[in-house]
């Protein structure tokens, strides 16, 4: 059953991403993967990379697995798509969208 380690590690990736400048919203049934929109929300965001980076670094250290994060892929209205796995027998991970920066306009 992952979910409740979904659950855990949802509370550190939510930090995680509002030190990085964005907001973390969940949505799906947490059964297979934790899916994860970051919407940037600092004049200050982080780039979509360093947030992945700091992700990735939480997941070796709690799921202790070596992992290969595979290249992001641009989704409709601009969203990055990240998948990183966190072990478990290779069949879970986090489907990471994030959302893209824009400078503020007046």
């Amino acid at each position: 059953m992952i979910a409740p380690w979904y659950a855990m590690a949802y509370a550190k990736l939510d930090r995680i991403a509002w030190r990085c400048g964005y907001a973390l919203a969940l949505h799906g049934s947490m059964s297979r993967d934790l899916d994860l929109v970051a919407i940037p929300w600092t004049e200050d965001a982080e780039s979509p990379e360093k947030l992945v980076e700091a992700i990735r670094r939480f997941v070796v250290e709690k799921a202790e697995v070596n992992l290969k994060i595979a290249p992001p892929k641009i989704m409709p209205h601009g969203r990055i798509s990240y998948i990183i796995p966190v072990g478990f027998g290779g069949n879970f991970y986090l489907d990471l969208s994030v959302m893209p920066r824009r400078k503020h306009e007046e």
